[in-house]
């Protein structure tokens, strides 16, 4: 279940991505007057920033497609949370499940730098045969 939506978060970030790069390629062409593939360049470069993107998707939505002000907030303020809800409930760490699970006193398979110099044996002392 958490590996589905893992995938359908990133799938969703990844179309959602690309929905801002076309909202910031219009956006830049309304703005400059660039010619249209210059434009869709400098989106490449500056759609998938978070914070530049979602400005570029929200100025485009309402200018440029007419959309109203709460309805491009909502798309390009609510999606990205909605994504960012699935990741942090997909890759939510196992090993916090597994302890609730796990008998007392065990172990857990994590090591530690301390446990790794613990159990170090020099090579000297590893090759050498006990009489």
């Amino acid at each position: 279940m958490k590996t589905t939506l893992a995938a359908a978060a990133y799938v969703g970030y990844l179309m959602f991505g690309l929905f801002q790069i076309v909202a910031a390629a219009f956006g830049i062409e309304h703005m400059t007057g660039l010619w249209r593939l210059i434009c869709w360049f400098a989106a490449l470069v500056v759609g998938w920033i978070p914070l530049v993107g979602t400005v570029l998707g929200i100025y485009t939505a309402q200018v440029v497609w007419k959309w109203s002000l709460p309805v491009a907030l909502a798309v390009f303020l609510s999606i990205p949370a909605l994504m960012l809800l699935l990741l942090t409930v997909s890759l939510r760490p196992a090993s916090a499940e597994a302890e609730r699970g796990a008998p007392s006193g065990s172990r857990s398979e994590t090591s530690t730098a301390a446990d790794a110099d613990r159990h170090y044996v020099p090579a000297a002392q590893r090759t050498a045969r006990k009489i």
